[in-house]
């Protein structure tokens, strides 16, 4: 059954920051060292996110160097995240998150580029670096063990010299390669339901991303700046609760971005 909970939630092509089920606040009934339904709950716990696909396309205006045509450049964009979660709920319908840790970006292709002198203009190297996010959830709504709630979220990659794209350093040309460092932000908001059975609680829900993400100007190109391609998007995962005071979440994005993520909480 759980082999077949995971092909359901990742097969098909991958769908940046993890969503999780807005109907936590009422799924954390009590903690570790706090009674049933207390009015306040502090949390903390581990989130592994994977973008695989971002679907980045170049802002109008932003590169007046047209050898390079950042369009193919940047086809597909995604990173690894692993971060400490840290939360508070209010009343079981509240719940103030922050999300620290790092990220790790890649680079892959939609389709073969038209000729390999676009594989040669750049080269990402990237180690994990820090990243953060904050957000919160609310239940709008709750009929029995049904949940409409609603989430917004900003999550943000600083640029740092550990994150930066070289571009032209792979002809052997004469000049001076200039490392350009990077940074990415993102608003994220949602809306989904999700409905409690026994121990399982699935969800589904849509949601409206706007992302940025800036690279620096070099010695050979201008800054660049690209925006997500699609803004709406939607996705769906299942919460597992062994107890009130511990529990675990599969999630799936697509449309938007195609990602996948992992996480834990536990409740105090």
């Amino acid at each position: 059954m759980f082999r077949h909970l995971l092909l359901f939630l990742f097969f098909s092509s991958l769908a940046a920051a993890p969503i999780g089920n807005p109907a936590n606040p009422g799924l954390m009934q009590s903690g570790l060292f706090s009674a049933s339904n207390p009015w306040i709950k502090a949390t903390t716990g581990y989130v592994a996110d994977y973008v695989s696909d971002l679907r980045l396309d170049l802002a109008s205006g932003s590169s007046d160097v047209p050898a390079l045509d950042p369009d193919k450049t940047f086809a597909r964009y995604g990173l690894h995240s692993q971060m400490a979660s840290f939360s508070i709920v209010l009343l079981q319908r509240l719940e103030a998150y922050a999300l620290l840790g790092g990220s790790k970006e890649h680079l892959k292709w939609h389709d073969e580029p038209e000729s390999p002198f676009y594989t040669s203009l750049f080269e990402l190297q990237t180690t994990y670096h820090f990243s953060w996010a904050t957000g919160m959830r609310v239940i709008l709504l709750q009929w029995g063990q049904t949940f409409f709630s609603i989430e917004g979220s900003y999550f943000a990659v600083p640029s740092s010299h550990k994150a930066y794209f070289k571009f032209l350093n792979r002809l052997n040309l004469n000049i001076q390669e200039g490392e350009q460092e990077f940074y990415l932000r993102e608003w994220e908001g949602s809306a989904a339901l999700s409905s409690r059975f026994w121990i399982i609680t699935p969800y589904a829900g849509i949601s409206y991303l706007n992302t940025k993400l800036r690279i620096q100007s070099g010695p050979e190109t201008t800054s660049l700046t690209y925006r997500n391609e699609r803004s709406l998007g939607y996705f769906y995962g299942c919460t597992l609760s062994l107890t009130s005071k511990f529990i675990f979440t599969l999630e799936r994005r697509v449309v938007n971005e195609f990602a996948y993520m992992f996480s834990t909480q536990a409740v105090f």
